[in-house]
């Protein structure tokens, strides 16, 4: 910074090699916090965290972000940035470039760690970095960048409707409370901890409220009264499930001898059940109808979910509409499920193709 006059100031930042003047006006403190902003706007980055480490953006993203997550995921996040930590925690961002992510992710693979837990820690770096990005402490996102392959563990499985039927029929005759489970599950998309939250109060004539989760954490239940996007959302429901939702809440309330709060607690619990318990009745009635299950050459329940979102694209239903009933926006539906809306291209033909020839 030079004074070329009296309250005028030249600033000359060097950036890639290359230098970038500026003038300003004045007094020196004043133009002294004008040019440290420029800098940090130049270089990509906030003056204040210059020299920021890996460590740092992660407690910072954790402290900015994790009010809005689910208590699952705080811990996952946290576990994971302590892994990181331990690997590059003391790497400056400005030292942070694709290179250094290469390296890092071989440094794991020649440790021998798993491909699910190096595609958690690279997610949880990726979105930090992402807020970083935000925030003006990195010019730009080097795990983008980078570009790492990652095994995608992403399943590409759907069950057919016969063994969705299957699974139903199989968990209804069990109990009442079992089918209506697995069929809340099938019919509104709605996420596990979702499902087990549902209390009778939610339902209004035909349209459930979908409001808040159930999670265990240290054998504690957790009630979160928001959804995994933190938004509600209501569901309209067909007569013969609304008509099941009755038939289960007369019977919990004539074992208990009065009325009972969670739709599918077990007749007088306190509390709801965890979504360990709706997974348990799925992987019963999947060995009862002979639908296998399983991570290893099965279904798990949230094929549910994929399963409900699918089947209503395919059946030509507006996407807007399907990602309203299972709390997405429309883009994030249309990227997670684009293969559905692809192969429904030629039902758009052959119907345009009808009115074009009569």
């Amino acid at each position: 910074m030079t004074e070329r006059r009296p309250g005028v100031w030249l600033a000359r930042v060097f950036v890639d090699g290359k230098q970038v003047a500026k003038t300003f006006r004045g007094t020196k403190k004043a133009v002294n916090a004008e040019v440290a902003a420029w800098e940090g706007e130049l270089l990509g980055r906030s003056a204040s965290h210059l020299g920021a480490t890996v460590a740092d953006l992660l407690t910072m993203w954790h402290d900015a972000r994790a009010g809005e997550w689910q208590p699952t995921t705080v811990r996952d996040h946290r576990s994971r940035a302590a892994r990181i930590v331990e690997d590059i925690g003391t790497v400056r961002l400005v030292d942070l470039d694709p290179l250094r992510v290469d390296a890092w992710l071989a440094q794991m693979r020649r440790r021998g760690v798993g491909a699910g837990a190096i595609r958690g820690r690279v997610s949880t770096l990726k979105a930090a970095a992402s807020w970083g990005v935000s925030r003006r402490m990195l010019r730009s996102n080097p795990v983008v960048d980078a570009a790492p392959r990652v095994r995608n563990g992403r399943r590409s499985v759907r069950p057919e409707p016969e063994q969705v039927v299957a699974l139903l029929a199989a968990a209804a005759e069990e109990s009442l409370r079992a089918g209506l489970a697995l069929r809340l599950a099938a019919l509104t998309g709605a996420r596990e901890a979702e499902i087990v939250a549902l209390a009778w109060h939610d339902l209004a004539g035909d349209t459930l409220r979908v409001g808040r989760q159930r999670h265990g954490l240290g054998g504690q239940t957790v009630l979160r009264d928001r959804t995994k996007s933190g938004r509600e959302r209501t569901v309209t429901l067909d007569a013969a499930t609304v008509a099941a939702i009755e038939a289960w809440h007369a019977e919990a309330d004539a074992i208990v001898g009065a009325p009972t709060q969670w739709m599918l607690a077990g007749p007088g619990a306190a509390d709801p059940p965890s979504p360990r318990w709706l997974y348990e009745v799925f992987v019963r009635a999947g060995k009862r109808a002979g639908v296998p299950v399983g991570r290893t050459g099965g279904f798990v329940l949230h094929d549910l979910r994929h399963w409900a979102a699918s089947t209503a694209l395919r059946d030509g239903h507006d996407p807007v509409t399907v990602a309203a009933r299972l709390g997405h926006s429309p883009d994030t539906l249309l990227r997670i499920y684009a293969q559905e809306i692809e192969q429904g291209q030629a039902g758009v033909a052959t119907s345009l193709a009808a009115r074009l020839d009569g």
